[in-house]
């Protein structure tokens, strides 16, 4: 009778012990999930699908701070569709491909590009960090119109603002004799996208 109760006993033991590891299991996963959902939840799943690749990069350029805003840029970028997900081919980086749109067709290859792009734009706008706002807004800009932008900057308005974006697309336009250079609310469309609301909302609050 004891050896019954003995075995019964363990076996209640052991269900209990299952059930315990199951549900630690599933409380992990759904703590997992809810902090994947909290990281970046304003961008696709196919931009997401690329976070590894683009951590990699952005470790080999030292700017592994600004993972998600990357992320923001490839949103706007491409939805982290096609080939050139990060459009980066006529990038000065790209030396595999012709440079003209979409000539890049290997993704990964795009993203190592456009990522040491966009540190050299951050080195050259010399942003101190993610929250130097108006330096960071200078490289964003930058990154799509090339780092010539940064130049033009620094001899006229010495920081970014909306306005010299566009004087400097029209300035472009007359130059090579074409209808449009660039997107001049660049910061903007990338920063909808982005994690911290601030940076945003500071931009409508000094330009529109």
């Amino acid at each position: 009778m004891k050896k019954k109760k003995l075995r019964l006993k363990k076996r209640v033991k052991i269900v209990l012990t299952v059930l315990l590891l199951l549900l630690s299991v599933s409380f992990y996963q759904l703590i997992k999930n809810a902090l994947e959902e909290k990281e970046n939840p304003l961008v696709s799943d196919e931009v997401l699908k690329y976070e590894n690749i683009m951590l990699k990069y952005a470790r080999e350029n030292q700017i592994e701070e600004y993972l998600a805003l990357l992320q923001a840029m490839m949103m706007q970028e491409s939805g982290g569709k096609g080939n050139d997900p990060m459009q980066s081919s006529e990038c000065e980086f790209n030396t595999q491909f012709e440079k003209v749109p979409n000539a890049i067709n290997e993704p990964e290859y795009s993203i190592e590009v456009g990522i040491k792009y966009f540190a050299k734009c951050l080195a050259k706008a010399d942003v101190k960090d993610k929250n130097d706002k108006n330096h960071l807004y200078l490289a964003l800009q930058a990154y799509n119109y090339g780092i010539g932008y940064i130049d033009y900057v620094n001899q006229n308005d010495k920081q970014y603002t909306y306005q010299n974006a566009i004087d400097f697309s029209q300035k472009c336009k007359e130059e090579y004799h074409i209808k449009v250079y660039g997107d001049t609310k660049y910061v903007y469309h990338v920063l909808r996208y982005y994690t911290d609301t601030s940076l945003v909302d500071d931009w409508l609050e000094k330009y529109c």
